[in-house]
């Protein structure tokens, strides 16, 4: 991948990721019922501290995430790259066990509440491999955990791109959540699957070439 390419592809990635955390601050300004309207804004409302606490951290995450993936950062300030590194765990230890709970509670049934869910726990999940990883010293390990983890983090811009997109192509709101809990986070994923495999077989390549 050319640097050209990758220094588009994260200034996209950080556009995107800013104004969705920028959007998402109206719920600490605004009623729920007026931040998100019918029908998740009293579905919301009754469950604020919970909301509060998944938006502060899917925020946080948001925000922090793409200045991990800056190479600049993480060779020249390595003790900044672990502080960073440090808060976005913690960001997605809050949002994800909010998320978590919220989940079990999602509007619309079964299949949101386990769409949601699995995307909570999946958040939770690689965070937690991310930093077990660097913990044991494995930072290649550790840097493909926290691919897979922003990845789902990054659900937070691809929700708000593909629900609209379905309301205005005519489903009805509810089918429409009800697709999003889950196309929110599952392509995300399987696209950094897709990315790190291209990654390794690269470096094969690479190695073969070298011998």
């Amino acid at each position: 991948m050319s640097r050209a390419l990758k220094i588009t592809g994260w200034l996209l990635m950080m556009m995107l990721a800013s104004l969705i955390a920028l959007v998402s601050l109206r719920f600490f300004f605004l009623r729920p019922e007026v931040a998100s309207g019918p029908p998740l804004g009293e579905h919301f409302a009754a469950r604020l501290p919970l909301l509060l606490a998944h938006v502060s951290g899917g925020v946080l995450a948001l925000v922090l995430g793409p200045w991990q993936f800056w190479a600049g950062l993480r060779d020249r300030a390595l003790r900044a790259h672990r502080w960073v590194g440090r808060v976005y765990l913690c960001a997605i230890l809050l949002g994800g066990v909010a998320g978590l709970a919220l989940a079990v509670m999602a509007f619309g049934g079964l299949a949101t509440q386990t769409g949601f869910g699995g995307l909570a726990l999946g958040w939770l999940v690689t965070g937690v491999m991310a930093y077990v990883r660097v913990r044991q010293g494995d930072f290649e390990a550790h840097r493909e955990w926290m691919i897979r983890n922003y990845a789902l983090t990054f659900a937070a811009v691809t929700l708000r791109l593909w629900l609209p997109l379905m309301t205005v192509a005519g489903l009805p709101f509810i089918t429409a959540y009800t697709i999003v809990a889950w196309l929110s986070w599952v392509p995300n994923l399987l696209t950094a699957e897709l990315y790190l495999k291209l990654k390794r077989s690269r470096a094969v390549l690479a190695r073969g070439y070298a011998v």
